[in-house]
């Protein structure tokens, strides 16, 4: 059972993170999107996502995974995948924009939001199993 409700945690700080993110996201793209041209996509992904980690590493550092380790080791580590993830998900909604002509902010909004889905569940296993292991 506690595997389930450690999932169920993470679902939950996925979420807030996730609309913060994806919040901010459509805020940047407001803001900037006009003014950024064909970089737009790319550059309010990685400002709403550093924003967004930082309160989403916090949470599952200490409610999800409960971890008791090195709090700069596991931010190392943390980060070492969320780049990564920051990239895949600006990169494939910058490539679906293209592909499809998708202009809105609101419509790239929801591209980001199938995006994100996807890469969910990989991101959970890698926090499970390496960024916040105890195993040394």
């Amino acid at each position: 059972m506690k595997r389930y409700w450690q999932l169920i945690k993470y679902a939950l700080a996925s979420g807030s993170s996730f609309l913060l993110d994806i919040a901010l996201f459509y805020l940047f793209q407001l803001l900037l999107g006009e003014r950024l041209g064909a970089g737009a996509d790319m550059i309010c992904t990685v400002l709403a996502r550093i924003l967004s980690s930082f309160f989403n590493f916090n949470v599952n550092n200490r409610l999800v995974f409960e971890h008791e380790g090195g709090y700069g080791r596991a931010l190392l580590r943390y980060y070492c995948l969320a780049v990564p993830v920051m990239l895949a998900s600006g990169g494939l909604v910058t490539l679906l924009d293209r592909a499809f002509g998708v202009s809105a902010p609101i419509l790239r909004t929801a591209v980001k939001i199938v995006v994100d889905t996807l890469l969910f569940i990989a991101s959970y296993l890698i926090q499970k199993l390496w960024v916040f292991s105890e195993k040394k």
